[in-house]
């Protein structure tokens, strides 16, 4: 947990009991809506006994990711052609986009488990990389070209807090097409293709 992205463990924690308060508090009182202090004191007294569980399977879930990170960082330094260069900044971009200080709240519980996928799928990409330099370039293009439409309809990377659904969706769809190009191995989480990503925004 020490080599976290976060200034220190505490914000590390800190940032995963917010996740899960939100997880939780939706489950709980999804309308966010509470009228008397009689609402508040058991909404309050449910979250206290489903926060701790929760906390627990994010702390393991983070280590894992953290882990995953370390895996990246391993397979970056493997590549040693100047050639394969824009790929591998690529990589590194697309890890610092997913893992950065904050990304357990702004990733929210229910995405958050799906990163180990996303840091193996950049393993597994620079791994095969020297095979087909050519390939990893056109793939790379469609990429780049799915997410200027995801910019230019008002998303960001790392996502923006509070963003609308079809931003929030066509943001975790990048992934999935990442992942559905550079490492078909491991499997999408939902079909992704560019033009999917483009109706969505339409």
């Amino acid at each position: 947990l020490a080599t976290s992205p976060y200034q220190n463990v505490t914000a590390l924690f800190d940032d995963a009991m917010l996740a899960c308060a939100e997880e939780a508090l939706r489950a709980l009182h999804p309308d966010g809506l509470v009228w008397t202090a009689a609402e508040f004191d058991a909404v309050r007294d449910r979250l206290s006994k489903a926060v701790l569980p929760l906390l627990d399977q994010t702390i393991a879930t983070v280590v894992r990711i953290l882990s995953g990170v370390r895996d990246v960082e391993r397979a970056i330094k493997s590549v040693t052609s100047m050639a394969l260069l824009p790929a591998v900044t690529d990589a590194r971009e697309q890890r610092a986009a997913l893992v950065f200080p904050g990304f357990v709240a702004r990733s929210g519980l229910a995405r958050l488990g799906h990163l180990p996928r996303y840091l193996a799928g950049i393993v597994y990409r620079l791994e095969k990389l020297p095979d087909n330099p050519a390939r990893d370039r056109a793939w790379m293009t469609e990429v780049q070209t799915a997410t200027a439409r995801y910019t230019d309809a008002g998303g960001g990377i790392p996502l923006a807090p509070h963003s609308p659904e079809n931003l929030v969706r066509a943001r975790w769809l990048l992934e999935e097409l990442r992942i559905g190009l550079f490492a078909q191995p491991l499997g999408t989480a939902e079909p992704a293709s560019l033009q999917r990503i483009s109706k969505l925004l339409a």
